[in-house]
């Protein structure tokens, strides 16, 4: 594997990789036997994914996907682990004229970028795209869906294609709202929110505060964060999602997986529970997973009782009043998939999410690539114009 890795390097990117660098195929098996040193890996990247990270995987893959086939990329330097990258193989959504190695994403992930080791970031990328057209893979299309384009890994991967003349292209390109730090808390709210906005919480949370004492808390491990999971599953399970169906509490199964990845075992924890209280009870919950300095915003909850004094947003206010003040973090990602979410009013700045195609074989023509390109362009097409058609008809 080694030898054909260095061929593959030299091939495409115009050098050979270093020796002390290799990549391997993992299946499942191998995935979870990792250990300690993926544990170590998701804490010392260049950029972070926690949704990569081993707490949040393992959830998924234990109650969520417990028959996905899922594999991995693992780069080395000698023995130490330096970069992974979770992926599927779809050979269906071309209707089999070519298979696509997909970034491993689902319902609960919306970010697909590799955990690279922040000491040997360049390194790691080559020997990703490198490994990429190898056997452990099907064919040399890959797709990384909710993929940062303007992060570390993404210039990246930008600068290593180019310079192997390897072809790509975006789909679905947005801005993914995001709050770095650098500002006070009023300084935020009197630059980037409007006055409108403004008057309208004052005016939502005076009413609040008239039905009882209104307070924000927190937790991050221990029974405090189980209990919070547990208003968290309560409070969702209640309002529309549950009526749906899709809330995490209406299946064993996702129940199972929030209680393990958002909870607390032996003492450690990737959630940050945020809790607005009326009272003593919960009326709005925010669940965020981080690793790192970054914390990504995943799952929102309010009561529905509350519905006119707006707790969703006044618990947004809170937290975000709390990340500048405490500087718990140092930057927020609101984890949103679609452009025009509310909270892009709420926070200042935005990173550029795109869907990423790309080719690892440098052997294929442009227009071998183009032909693939467009089938999934006309794909993405076609799924839009049934969206719509099925929310025309239940809009009926």
């Amino acid at each position: 594997m080694n030898v054909l890795l260095k061929q593959r390097a030299r091939d495409i990117l115009g050098h050979r990789l270093g020796s002390e660098f290799s990549v391997s195929y993992l299946d499942r098996n191998d995935i979870f036997a990792l250990g300690e040193s993926w544990e170590k890996l998701s804490t010392n990247v260049i950029e972070e994914n926690p949704y990569y990270s081993p707490t949040f995987m393992r959830a998924l893959l234990e109650h969520v996907e417990s028959t996905c086939d899922i594999k991995a990329l693992a780069v080395y330097k000698d023995t130490l682990l330096v970069g992974f990258l979770p992926f599927v193989i779809d050979k269906w959504r071309w209707m089999k004229a070519a298979p696509l190695n997909c970034a491993w994403i689902n319902p609960y992930i919306t970010l697909t970028t590799p955990l690279v080791d922040r000491d040997y970031p360049r390194e790691v990328v080559e020997a990703l795209v490198a490994g990429m057209n190898e056997h452990g893979a099907a064919g040399s299309f890959w797709l990384f869906d909710n993929f940062n384009l303007d992060g570390p890994v993404g210039k990246l991967f930008n600068e290593i294609l180019k310079a192997g003349n390897l072809p790509s292209k975006i789909f679905n390109e947005f801005n993914r709202p995001i709050l770095d730090q650098g500002a006070t808390f009023d300084e935020h709210m009197r630059a980037h929110v409007s006055k409108s906005r403004i008057k309208g919480l004052k005016r939502s949370r005076k009413r609040l505060c008239e039905q009882g004492t209104v307070s924000l808390r927190s937790y991050n491990r221990g029974p405090e964060l189980e209990t919070a999971v547990e208003e968290f599953l309560t409070i969702e399970a209640s309002g529309w999602k549950g009526e749906q169906g899709t809330a995490l509490a209406c299946e064993e199964s996702t129940k199972a997986f929030a209680r393990q990845a958002f909870g607390s075992s032996d003492g450690k924890s990737i959630t940050r529970a945020d809790v607005l209280y009326l009272d003593e009870k919960a009326i709005a919950v925010s669940l965020a997973i981080y690793v790192g300095k970054t914390a990504f915003t995943l799952k929102c909850a309010y009561d529905e009782e509350y519905r006119s004094y707006g707790p969703g947003l006044l618990l947004e206010q809170d937290i975000i009043e709390d990340f500048f003040e405490t500087r718990w973090a140092d930057r927020l990602d609101s984890a949103i998939t679609v452009s025009g979410h509310v909270l892009q009013g709420l926070w200042s700045d935005s990173m550029r999410v795109g869907d990423l195609l790309l080719c690892a074989d440098g052997a294929k023509t442009p227009e071998n690539f183009k032909h693939y390109a467009q089938i999934e362009k006309l794909r993405r097409l076609f799924r839009q114009k049934l969206k719509d058609i099925i929310a025309k008809t239940r809009g009926n």
